[in-house]
C-alpha cells in the first residue's frame, strides 16, 4: 500500500460519506441517515442508506457499500490507492504516501526516464532533427501533434542521451538498467540513435520506455525497435497508446488494437484516442489481462498485409479465451489504419468501424477463401479450421450460436459440428510431468495438487507471490491468479477480497470461478494461523525443488552438471534446515542456469 493505515483513518475521519455520495445519487434526509436510489444496480425504490454518524453507506437490496473510500473506488471504477488520492486531492486533505526501498529505486529510474523525455523532446526542433521533421510531415504529423504526442528525436550522436544524463548527476548503472545506453568492447554508445521517439506510458500515466524508428536507409538497421525489458517495463505487460490512465477506455467502454506507433497516432489524431498497440509483439494474454481491466470490447485494426491477418487470428484467439466480444476492421485500398485514415478521412474510417465484422465471421471469410467448399475434403479441412476458436470459448450459449450459423451455412447437422468442435475438441492440458504417477497429482481440470496449495498459499499471503512466480504453473486459472496479483503488485494496489476481484475481472469460466472457491476455501482451511502459513510454505517450496531438480536431472548431455546435480539431490535426502533449503536452492538454481 502507498498510505499507512493510519493516514487512511485521518482521511476517513475527515471524509463526510453524505457529501461524497450525494455527489453522485440524490439523497433524501429521513431521520437520522439519508436514502437514495443504489447506483449499483436498477433500483426503483429508495434502498441506498447514508448514514453520516457511521460514516457508511449500504444497498439492502444489492449489498453494496461501505465507507467512503470504498464507495467512492467502485462507484467510478477506480483501484482504491486511486480513490485515496482522488478524495484527497478533491476535498483537500493532505495525506503522506509511504514507500519502501524498492519504490524509492523505482522513483530513480522514473526521473531517468523523465530526463531522457525531455533530451529527445527537446531535439526534436533543433536542425540537427530536419530529416525527422520531414518525414513526419510525409506522414501527415504536423508540429502541434508531435507536441500533442511528445514525439522526439535521438541524434545520431553517439553518447548525447548519456552524456546528458551523467550531467544530471545519474548513475551510469541506472543508465544502463533501463537500456538508455549500452557498452561493447569500443565503448559506451546511446541505445537510440538516429530515430524518431515515441513515448511509452504506463497505465498511471509515467514514462517507462520508449519506442524508435530508424532514419537510416539500411536494411541491417531494424526499422522499428523497443525499450529492453528493464526494472519498469515489460513489452508484453503493456500497451502503446494509454491516455488519461485507461479512464477513456472506461467511459466508451471499447477499445481498438492497432498495429504501430504511427496507426495509433493518427487514430488519436482524429479523435479515436481509445486506440492502443503491441509493443512490437504479438499481443499477449498479459496484454489482454491488462485491457480487460477496462472493457470487454475490442475492435482489431491491423494491417491489411498477410502478417497483419495472421496477426488478427492470433489476437482473436487470445482475446476470445479472455472472455472479450471482438469486431474486426477490413480496409480496401489501403495497407493500414493510417493509410486509411489520411486517404479518406474520420467519416469513412467511422463507416468502416460500423461495417466491421464479428470475430466469427472475419474467420470464416478468412478460411473460406482458402478452401473449396464444394470439395468434401476440402469443406472437412475449414471445418477444423475453427477448432482452435471454438477451444477459446468458455460460453456455452456462445458455442451454440456459433455452431447453429456454421450448420446453416454450411449446411451440416448441428450435432455432427457439435462433435467435431465441441465435444471431441477440447483443449489439450499440458503435464509437465511425465511419470504416470506423477501425472496421478492432476485432477480432471488440470489443476495439480502442489499447483492448487501454491495457489491457496499466495491467496492467503500475497507477499510469497515472489517465491512462486517463475514456477512451471500449467492451468489457466493459475496463470489467471498470478496475472491478477503481478498487477496489483506493478501498480502498488491492494485487495480486501482478492477472490472476489479476480472473479469481477470477467476473465474466467464459470469452472474455474468455481474452482477458485474452492482454493480460497483451503487457504482458509489451511493457513488460518501463523504457523500452518510458515509450515505450509516450507512443504510447498521443498516439493517445487524437489520437482524442479527431477526434471533437471532428467538431462544428461553435460555430464559435469549432471554430477553436480545428483550431489544436491543427495543433500536434499538428508534432514536439513529451511534456510539451509534455501541456500541450497539458490545452488542448485547457479548449477542449472
Amino acid at each position: 500500500m502507498k498510505y499507512k493505515s493510519e493516514d487512511i483513518d485521518l482521511l476517513l475521519q475527515q471524509l463526510h460519506i453524505e457529501e461524497v455520495v450525494g455527489e453522485f445519487v440524490d439523497l433524501k434526509k429521513t431521520g437520522a441517515n439519508f436514502k437514495g436510489l443504489c447506483p449499483f444496480h436498477q433500483d426503483n425504490n429508495p434502498s441506498f442508506v447514508v448514514s453520516p454518524n457511521k460514516n457508511i453507506c449500504k444497498c439492502f437490496v444489492c449489498g453494496a457499500g461501505g465507507n467512503p473510500i470504498k464507495f467512492y473506488s467502485e462507484y467510478k471504477k477506480i483501484s482504491f490507492v486511486e480513490a485515496v488520492e482522488e478524495l484527497a486531492s478533491k476535498y483537500n486533505i493532505p495525506i503522506k504516501k509511504v514507500g519502501n526501498s524498492k519504490n524509492n529505486e523505482n522513483k530513480e529510474y522514473y526521473e531517468i526516464m523523465e530526463e531522457a523525455y525531455t533530451y529527445y523532446k527537446e531535439e526534436i526542433f533543433k536542425n540537427t532533427a530536419r530529416d525527422a521533421l520531414e518525414y513526419l510531415s510525409k506522414r501527415k504529423i504536423n508540429p502541434k501533434l508531435i507536441k500533442e504526442n511528445g514525439i522526439g528525436y535521438a541524434p545520431s550522436d553517439w553518447t548525447g542521451l548519456y552524456d546528458y544524463l551523467i550531467n544530471k548527476g545519474f548513475e551510469k548503472k541506472k543508465i544502463f538498467d533501463l537500456g538508455l545506453a549500452k557498452e561493447n568492447e569500443k565503448g559506451i554508445y546511446d541505445a537510440f540513435r538516429n530515430r524518431i521517439i515515441f513515448p511509452i506510458y504506463s497505465v498511471s500515466g509515467k514514462i517507462i520506455a520508449f519506442g524508435g524508428r530508424s532514419l537510416e536507409d539500411s536494411k541491417d538497421i531494424p526499422k522499428y525497435i523497443n525499450s529492453q525489458e528493464t526494472p519498469i517495463f515489460s513489452k508484453g505487460k503493456n500497451l502503446y497508446g494509454f491516455i488519461q490512465k485507461g479512464s477513456n477506455i472506461k467511459k466508451k467502454n471499447y477499445s481498438i488494437l492497432m498495429e504501430g506507433y504511427m496507426d495509433v497516432l493518427s487514430a488519436h489524431s482524429y479523435g479515436f484516442d481509445v486506440a492502443l498497440a503491441p509493443l512490437g509483439t504479438a499481443l499477449t494474454e498479459e496484454q489482454a489481462f491488462l485491457l480487460k481491466k477496462y472493457t470487454n470490447n475490442v475492435i482489431l485494426s491491423f494491417d491489411m498485409d498477410e502478417a497483419g491477418q495472421k496477426a488478427t487470428e492470433r489476437s482473436i484467439f487470445i482475446l476470445k479465451s479472455a472472455g472479450f466480444n471482438i469486431r474486426v476492421l477490413l480496409y480496401k485500398d489501403a495497407k493500414d489504419p493510417d493509410d486509411y485514415l489520411k486517404k479518406y478521412g474520420k467519416e469513412a474510417f467511422l463507416k468502416v468501424v460500423k461495417d466491421s465484422l464479428e470475430a466469427f465471421d472475419y474467420l470464416y471469410l478468412r478460411y473460406s477463401s482458402e478452401y473449396s467448399l464444394e470439395d468434401h475434403m476440402s469443406k472437412q479441412n475449414f471445418i477444423n479450421r475453427f477448432k482452435e476458436f471454438f477451444q477459446c470459448l468458455e460460453n456455452d450459449l456462445e458455442k451454440s450460436l456459433y455452431i447453429d450459423k456454421l450448420s446453416k451455412s454450411l449446411n451440416i447437422e448441428s450435432d455432427i459440428l457439435k462433435s467435431i468442435l465441441i465435444i471431441n475438441n477440447k483443449k489439450r492440458i499440458k503435464n509437465t510431468y511425465e511419470k504416470k504417477e506423477e501425472s496421478k497429482n492432476l485432477d480432471e481440470k488440470g489443476l495439480c495438487n502442489l499447483e492448487k496449495l501454491t495457489l491457496a498459499l499466495i491467496l492467503s499471503q500475497n507477499e510469497y507471490l515472489e517465491d512462486f512466480k517463475d514456477k512451471d504453473i500449467n492451468s489457466s486459472l493459475g496463470k489467471k491468479i498470478f496475472q491478477y496479483l503481478e498487477f496489483l503488485k506493478e501498480n502498488q494496489e491492494k485487495s480486501s477480497n482478492i477472490t472476489k476481484d479476480i472473479i469481477l475481472t470477467g476473465n474466467l469460466s464459470s469452472d474455474e470461478e468455481k474452482e477458485l472457491v474452492k482454493i480460497s476455501l483451503l487457504s482458509i482451511d489451511d493457513y488460518s494461523n501463523k504457523l500452518d502459513i510458515e509450515k505450509g510454505f516450507q512443504i510447498i517450496f521443498t516439493s517445487w525443488f524437489i520437482l524442479e531438480l527431477k526434471e533437471a536431472l532428467k538431462e544428461r548431455s553435460n555430464l559435469l552438471k549432471h554430477i553436480k546435480l545428483k550431489k544436491i539431490e543427495d543433500k536434499l535426502k538428508q534432514h536439513i534446515e529451511f534456510n539451509d533449503l534455501r541456500a541450497l536452492y539458490e545452488e542448485f538454481k547457479d548449477i542449472n542456469a
